[in-house]
């Protein structure tokens, strides 16, 4: 049944009667068991089927004690995901700019106490500073915007300015999804690949981002696949996700 069809609208009328500040357990998936707020976030999260396919690839992506950045953490899904596959020994950074979000993170991480699990409320770009944003009527959609008079602005580091000055470990695994700021966030990250070859997994926004998110990973080395196993080159045709390893990184 397609969730947009009038049977699928049919089928989600019960979900509204659910209070939004209620804390539920997570149904299904890799957040199963966990605690989640349901009005954070669509009702895919702690029904357990959010980004089903993504949620596919982690385990075999991660390992117990490994350094995750989740940048464009959102209400912090994936964060606690992470959390749970790389376990106590193991490091999370959830980076996420939007103060509703951050809010939600700090909160799901609390309600789960994954003491792994940190949060940098910042948006990660090619500069530092500060960027504006453009705030959506979904607080999964915010982005950083080109409008230099808007009235909304946020905090912005380069990943490879957290690295370098020792502020964050480097990381082993990075998953990020910026809603159209994935190719100056990795302008932002070059050295990062370049000296710590973490895996990446990343979704696209736009055909002009995969080109050139895919340009700078081949440019250090990196072997990028759909999630599907299927080898990408720029030149192929876009798609929504992809993952990168490079040889010699972790897995």
């Amino acid at each position: 049944m397609r969730f947009d069809s009038l049977a699928g609208r049919i089928a989600r009328l019960p979900l509204r009667l659910i209070p939004k500040n209620a804390a539920v357990r997570v149904r299904s998936g890799l957040n199963k068991g966990l605690r989640w707020r349901v009005g954070s976030a669509t009702h895919g999260c702690w029904l357990g089927h959010y980004e089903s396919e993504v949620q596919r690839q982690l385990p075999a992506l991660i390992r117990e004690g490994m350094v995750c950045y989740d940048i464009g953490a959102n209400a912090g899904f994936f964060t606690l995901a992470l959390a749970r596959l790389i376990g106590p020994t193991g490091r999370v950074f959830a980076f996420e700019p939007l103060a509703e979000n951050a809010a939600n993170v700090l909160n799901h991480v609390r309600l789960n106490k994954l003491a792994q699990a940190s949060l940098i409320q910042v948006a990660v770009s090619d500069s530092d500073g500060l960027t504006a944003f453009e705030v959506h009527e979904s607080a999964s959609m915010g982005r950083l915007s080109s409008n230099s008079t808007t009235n909304y602005l946020v905090p912005s580091v380069r990943l490879d300015t957290v690295v370098a000055r020792d502020q964050l470990p480097a990381p082993n695994f990075i998953k990020m999804d910026v809603e159209g700021a994935e190719l100056a966030a990795l302008r932002g990250a070059e050295a990062t690949l370049a000296d710590h070859r973490p895996t990446l997994l990343i979704a696209f926004h736009g055909e002009h981002l995969f080109v050139g998110c895919l340009q700078i990973l081949a440019a250090h080395g990196y072997a990028i696949r759909d999630l599907n196993g299927h080898a990408l080159t720029a030149e192929d045709r876009p798609v929504n996700e992809v993952i990168a390893t490079h040889p010699g990184s972790i897995p």
